[in-house]
């Protein structure tokens, strides 16, 4: 029995996945002449954290480490690479959601911009393990400070466009809310 709301929980996330996938194989393309692109936004870390935020941890973490294995299958790199850089985009999310309330604007704007910081952060550390070369120019500061604060800014503007193609009203979410994320357990109830 399909419950209401269901099927279009399930076309939203088929959607999530064919756009992710989409971005992944047009990342390659050609960049403009100022080697800033479209595709510098991190629509990635944007997608996981909707997902995140509406759909819960479990569609979130799958689709991180889906699209990871994706970039993987394209990549001439290590296998297994991008799958690790986007499960810490997952964990990046999920601990800013600890810190952070991710349901309001500012909050999204604060653990989207903070996960891509981390992102690139954490692509920089594992291209100077593997490679053994650490490249910071001004080209690839400026690149990742696009990046940062693009995504970070089109965050509340990106959700709130996936709210209303999802038919909801601003502040309405079909997730549990965050607050159960804050509070651990407690450990008297499993004895």
């Amino acid at each position: 029995m399909v419950t209401p709301g269901a099927k279009e929980r399930s076309y939203f996330c088929l959607f999530a996945w064919i756009v992710g996938a989409a971005f992944t194989l047009l990342k390659g393309v050609d960049r403009d002449p100022w080697g800033v692109g479209i595709l510098d936004v991190d629509l990635i870390t944007l997608l996981t954290g909707y997902l995140f935020l509406s759909f819960g941890r479990i569609q979130a973490g799958i689709f991180a480490l889906g699209q990871g294995l994706l970039m993987d299958v394209f990549s001439a790199g290590p296998k297994g690479l991008f799958a690790f850089v986007h499960i810490g985009v997952f964990w990046g999310i999920y601990l800013g959601a600890l810190l952070f309330n991710f349901q309001t604007a500012k909050g999204q704007v604060m653990i989207v911009s903070l996960t891509v910081l981390f992102k690139n952060a954490m692509w920089e550390a594992l291209s100077a393990f593997f490679f053994g070369n650490l490249v910071l120019s001004l080209s690839s500061l400026y690149r990742a400070g696009i990046s940062i604060l693009g995504s970070g800014l089109l965050a509340p503007l990106l959700y709130a466009m996936f709210d209303r193609m999802r038919g909801l009203r601003a502040g309405e979410e079909d997730a549990p809310d965050l607050e159960h994320l804050k509070e651990p357990p407690e450990m008297t109830d499993h004895y």
